[in-house]
């Protein structure tokens, strides 16, 4: 049957749209810290997150002695809301002619689906900058979970609430494994009759397709002389601003054996002229040194406190504009959806949100690295 009302004039008719989404496939907002959403609500443009302080040592003390304080430092780590995304869509009187149900699963689950696979994909960007690392090249195993969550216990990470979030390709690998599928001392059939992981070895285990979907392109230059030790490099001949060298892609050197991390970019004209990496160089290097990077991709292994999401809606606008607009909340993520004509028999649709996004604490992230 086609639509023969107008609700598809009204926001609300496409907040529907969300009813469809699988939050599984795109669900990294709901696994890291989104305490500070109160602190923005419909207003402001960061937020200041204070970090826990490490006082070390308890002091000796003998009862009835003088007493001498801890001066206390206290660091915040700076949430900016700094990225803005849109979708719009413009439906012709051909397409509103559909039924609804069509309309919203034709194009309205699209169009806010896009929304939940950039807001993922800049979360597990922001991630890569984690310095702490298991290198997972030869394949993925059983050991080098553990090695993560041994690696956290180090950092003194709380064993409550780890999670671990990968990609489709290494959750399909980590089910192939007998330690995940092993029904009889595990006493748990999710991965034979389900097809899931649940907790295993200390973690959660979700699978997101933003990482799948984050796929940067090979790269190559070549770069300065450079000292055994350092921890950053000049390079030169990189023309990559199309798709840029990425935090967290792997970086060899001619004539080094070693496998660094990239850590950080310095860009210049768009083009990557500074790299900051993991560990140190371990042994000088001379000029005009060939640089080969090579992408990766992690599964993530943290707490929700390493990182801080920040989110709030741009307002509705008032009536009387031409636009109708409303709020519309997907599992506390505040998203504006609003509807207008498009001046020439159609209409445009728009889902947009205003986040900030920021590792507040590497020492709570741990990167299985493996090359793509």
């Amino acid at each position: 049957m086609s639509n023969t009302n107008m609700d598809y004039l009204y926001p609300e008719f496409w907040a529907q749209s969300f009813d469809a989404i699988n939050p599984g496939e795109y669900n990294l907002q709901n696994l890291v810290s989104r305490n500070f959403d109160a602190q923005i609500a419909n207003y402001g443009q960061k937020i200041n997150v204070p970090l826990a302080v490490d006082f070390g040592d308890a002091d000796a003390w003998a009862p009835g002695g003088s007493i001498t304080a801890t001066g206390i430092t206290q660091t915040e780590a700076e949430v900016a809301l700094d990225k803005s995304y849109r979708k719009t869509i413009n439906l012709t009187a051909k397409d509103l002619s559909m039924a609804p149900y069509d309309l919203i699963s034709n194009y309205g689950e699209g169009m806010v689906k896009s929304l939940l696979v950039t807001l993922n994909k800049q979360i597990y960007i922001e991630a890569l900058k984690s310095k702490y690392f298991i290198d997972a090249v030869a394949g993925i195993s059983e050991d080098l979970i553990v090695s993560a969550g041994t690696m956290l216990s180090s950092n003194e990470v709380s064993l409550l609430n780890r999670k671990c979030v990968c990609g489709p390709d290494v959750m399909g690998a980590l089910q192939k494994i007998d330690a995940f599928q092993n029904v009889s001392t595990s006493g748990d059939a999710d991965v034979m009759k389900n097809g899931i992981l649940t907790k295993r070895f200390g973690f959660d285990f979700y699978m997101n397709n933003a990482i799948a979907k984050y796929t940067p392109v090979d790269v190559a230059g070549s770069c300065s002389s450079a000292s055994a030790g350092d921890v950053e490099i000049t390079v030169s001949a990189f023309n990559d601003d199309t798709m840029p060298v990425r935090i967290g892609d792997r970086l060899t050197i001619a004539d080094d054996t070693a496998v660094y991390t990239v850590t950080s970019t310095t860009l210049t004209t768009g083009d990557t002229t500074k790299i900051g990496i993991y560990p140190a160089l371990s042994t000088a290097i001379s000029a005009a040194k060939v640089v080969t990077i090579t992408p990766a991709q992690s599964a993530l292994c943290f707490v929700p406190s390493a990182m801080a999401l920040a989110a709030r809606s741009y307002g509705a606008l008032p009536e009387g504009v031409g636009v109708r607009s409303a709020v519309s909340d997907y599992k506390g993520l505040p998203v504006r959806l609003s509807v207008w004509h498009d001046g020439n028999l159609g209409l445009q649709v728009q889902a947009d949100i205003l986040f900030g996004v920021k590792l507040i604490n590497d020492k709570r992230m741990v990167r299985i690295i493996e090359d793509l």
